[in-house]
């Protein structure tokens, strides 16, 4: 899967409009609770997988593309359509639950007030970093694709419950980047000042899963 064909293209985008709507969309339907929107983007990354075969997350195509399974000019246009599907996810949320979901935010990241200077901020780059790693480690060991369903939803719901507590638990910065946009776009509450904590985050834990989990495979065999 490391061509970006127009199909290729277009099943990121709406692979990951999907993931979004129905993976954050539990959220706001559920009024919130963590277990609601852990067990919403398991099913929702399961569906999208199965369905549409893909990444629908840029930190994973940059994992990839770092270790070398998707090429950099490929790898980018990918990014690009999941950034525009992670939109339409925001857009469609919006569109389903009105000025209540934008009242909720629609679902955007938001750092705890912990996390938002000192150690604390640390502490949510790290945590964001480790579940993107594990993310991505995941998606290596068991291929991207149909495959991948379970086994991806599995860890998206399991790094959900563990860090969401302190940056909401992005994982995947379609997801943050969709909403918080459709949210500005909404005229809704939008905060763009840690965007950059999740991009960080993220690409750190990516770009170590591409660079590392050659070698961990290799130290377990």
């Amino acid at each position: 899967m490391g061509s970006a064909t127009l199909s290729r293209l277009t099943a990121e985008a709406l692979g990951t409009a999907v993931l979004v709507f129905f993976g954050v969309g539990a959220l706001i339907v559920g009024g919130g609770p963590l277990l609601a929107g852990a067990v919403g983007l398991m099913i929702a990354a399961a569906a999208a997988a199965w369905i549409f075969g893909g990444h629908f997350n840029p930190w994973l195509t940059l994992a990839a593309a770092v270790r070398g399974s998707v090429d950099w000019v490929g790898g980018a246009l990918i990014i690009a359509a999941q950034l525009v599907g992670g939109f339409v996810g925001g857009l469609l949320m919006w569109l389903c639950y009105g000025e209540n979901g934008v009242a909720a935010g629609l679902g955007a990241n938001r750092l705890s007030e912990a996390a938002s200077s000192g150690k604390g901020l640390i502490a949510a780059i790290v945590a964001e970093a480790l579940a993107v790693f594990v993310i991505a480690c995941v998606m290596f060991a068991v291929g991207d694709g149909e495959r991948s369903g379970i086994s991806l939803g599995l860890a998206y719901a399991g790094g959900t419950l563990a860090i969401a507590a302190v940056t909401s638990a992005s994982l995947n910065f379609a997801r943050t980047f969709g909403p918080e946009l459709a949210l500005t776009v909404a005229g809704g509450a939008s905060d763009w000042s840690d965007i950059w904590v999740f991009a960080v985050s993220g690409a750190i834990g990516a770009v170590l899963a591409g660079l590392l989990y050659p070698r961990l495979k290799g130290a377990a065999s």
